[in-house]
């Protein structure tokens, strides 16, 4: 489909059936438009001024001091040839600290970094929802994925009605994508159609024209208490859906030529697990964290000194206390603030979250959002290195868990 644009453009929009999944999976890929004219006074029909608090993807405040719109020299882009602008706005550095032996600086932040090559969110289920956060997210993402998933009887045992929630958006060019819904799943919680969305992505060239590629897999796990098995599963063919799209992808077309330089490859979303409840010890020793790093983590069952929980209370969502970012963030790096919005881990001696409580409470809070990255598989002599990890509360009052 093509979808009429503000100033006279459009952007295209088409369903994609893919090669290697099941009949009936569908991903809607939005695709970057040219640049629009100029008007008279100068400014692009996307950069015109909008009405919005500060911690809304309207606000022009939240466009200073996050997520920056990546351009295109001429508006067009090459397959082999990448050209990379970097933001001459910097977000202040403030409230940044190192612990430890850490390597690495980690936040609590109001607002997204900027310069944000990637976004990747869970839960957006509702397709209007979707089409308005996708038109919002092209001012700052050249290609976005949406409205991915199944729906109905189509390439399922089981009737879904919710598509599988995930949406991802890029600066860069998406060479491939699969996705694969997860068929284990119980309860109401199997009336969506979660699965995992794998992606690579084109992040430059190498002299010789070789391309370096990353891999993206968005993922959203099965969510009922005590599910720890069908977690599990769900892992296990988390892993083996990502080593074999890795190795139907790794050369340009299907090409004998050359394989790809690999530069990354990260797993990110809720995995509806934390690494301090005991109920949870089952999805915390699963083999993925032996392929996968997690820079929050010390070992199963036991987490950094800094680490805060992603979950939400859903009492508190909409308390005054917590309906900015900046309120939000000020709550979340007090301890007893911590107490008394986040959800806490599960165990013999802890009872559910609650407002009030006087308990003692294990850790800070549980955390059930993921962002994993191994190097395994990538370029000879290539190593990834963790610059920084923050906690966003820039979405406050929009969801009952804190971005990462």
């Amino acid at each position: 489909e093509k979808e009429q644009e503000e100033g006279g453009g459009t952007r295209e929009d088409e369903c994609v059936p893919l090669n290697d999944c099941p009949s009936g999976v569908q991903i809607s890929i939005s695709a970057p438009e040219p640049e629009p004219e100029e008007d008279q006074k100068g400014q692009t029909p996307n950069h015109k001024p909008k009405d919005g608090d500060s911690g809304s993807l309207d606000s022009r405040t939240a466009s200073r001091e996050s997520l920056v719109k990546f351009h295109m020299a001429d508006g067009t882009l090459s397959n082999n040839k990448l050209v990379y602008h970097t933001s001459a706005l910097k977000k202040a550095s403030v409230r940044k600290r190192r612990h430890g032996d850490d390597t690495f600086d980690h936040e609590i932040s109001a607002f997204f970094p900027a310069n944000l090559d990637f976004l990747c969110l869970q839960e957006v289920f509702d397709k209007r929802a979707a089409e308005k956060l996708k038109k919002q997210l092209h001012r700052y993402f050249q290609y976005v994925l949406y409205d991915v998933g199944r729906y109905a009887w189509k390439g399922c045992s089981r009737f879904k009605f919710l598509n599988s929630g995930l949406m991802l958006a890029s600066r860069y060019p998406i060479l491939d994508a699969s996705f694969h819904c997860y068929p284990n799943g119980r309860g109401e919680d199997a009336l969506a159609a979660k699965g995992a969305l794998i992606v690579k992505v084109q992040v430059g060239s190498t002299p010789q024209d070789q391309r370096i590629v990353g891999y993206i897999s968005c993922t959203h796990l099965h969510a009922l208490e005590g599910d720890a098995a069908v977690r599990c599963e769900q892992l296990d063919q988390l892993l083996a859906w990502l080593s074999e799209f890795r190795k139907s992808t790794s050369h340009p077309n299907g090409a004998q030529g050359p394989e790809d330089q690999v530069a990354f490859d990260v797993i990110l979303g809720d995995l509806n697990f934390d690494n301090c409840s005991s109920e949870d010890k089952l999805e915390q020793q699963h083999s993925l964290f032996t392929h996968y790093k997690d820079p929050c983590r010390l070992g199963p069952g036991e987490e950094k000194p800094w680490t805060v929980g992603t979950l939400l209370h859903p009492t508190g969502l909409y308390d005054e206390e917590v309906s900015s970012p900046e309120s939000l963030q000020k709550v979340m790096e007090n301890e007893e603030g911590r107490k008394e919005y986040l959800v806490y881990p599960n165990s013999k001696n802890n009872c559910s979250n609650q407002k009030g409580r006087k308990i003692p409470l294990k850790g800070s809070g549980r955390r059930i959002d993921y962002i994993l990255y191994t190097e395994e598989g990538l370029q000879q002599d290539w190593k990834v290195d963790v610059e920084e990890f923050s906690f966003i509360t820039q979405l406050a009052g929009l969801t009952d868990h804190l971005a990462i």
